[in-house]
């Protein structure tokens, strides 16, 4: 009979290193699929959003102004804290920078067109907010490893930021030619 109680104290350990383990392997297939979202597409444009969320709402509690930048050339953005004033893309303190980060390849940057009617696909495009809200709203738009099109709307009117499917279309001024004057 001692052998059959330790028999069965044995099977309960194996039973139990195989359940440590299986643990184990869980977590590390959450975190790998974790990791592997952060870098899809969508991943990405939520991180964009999300950062364009973050600094609006900073901004209306502190009062701060913040600055987001739109990096064709190194295909990434940054996000600082305007301490310096107005300062070329190159020329930023290391100490105003909150976040930086870089797109893969299966998200391309097509282009970025404010709701003032300015556009851009290859000049660093800035969106700055501070406590009333967002100096210019706009969209970027940008295309996955497929091909696809997609918006990520930042709207300085409602302060609402999302990501739409296409090409939005935004609000832009009127010319004074086309308003009759």
């Amino acid at each position: 009979m001692c052998s059959a109680a330790r028999s069965g104290a044995i099977l309960a350990e194996i039973i139990m290193v195989l359940f440590i383990v299986a643990m184990f392997t869980m977590m590390t297939m959450m975190n790998l699929s974790d990791v592997l979202s952060r870098n899809s597409f969508k991943g990405k444009a939520y991180d964009l959003v999300k950062l364009c969320q973050m600094a609006a709402t900073s901004a209306a509690e502190t009062g701060r102004r913040y600055e987001i930048i739109i990096d064709f050339a190194q295909n990434s953005y940054t996000l600082r804290e305007i301490m310096t004033g107005l300062v070329a893309v190159e020329d930023i303190e290391e100490q105003e920078i909150i976040e930086t980060g870089q797109f893969s390849d299966r998200f391309q940057l097509s282009y970025v067109m404010f709701d003032d009617g300015e556009w851009t696909n290859e000049a660093p495009a800035l969106f700055r907010v501070g406590k009333t809200g967002w100096q210019y709203g706009g969209k970027i738009v940008i295309t996955d490893e497929n091909g696809k099109v997609y918006s990520i709307v930042i709207n300085r009117l409602s302060r609402m930021i999302n990501i739409l499917d296409g090409d939005a279309v935004i609000l832009v001024p009127r010319s004074e030619d086309e308003m009759g004057f």
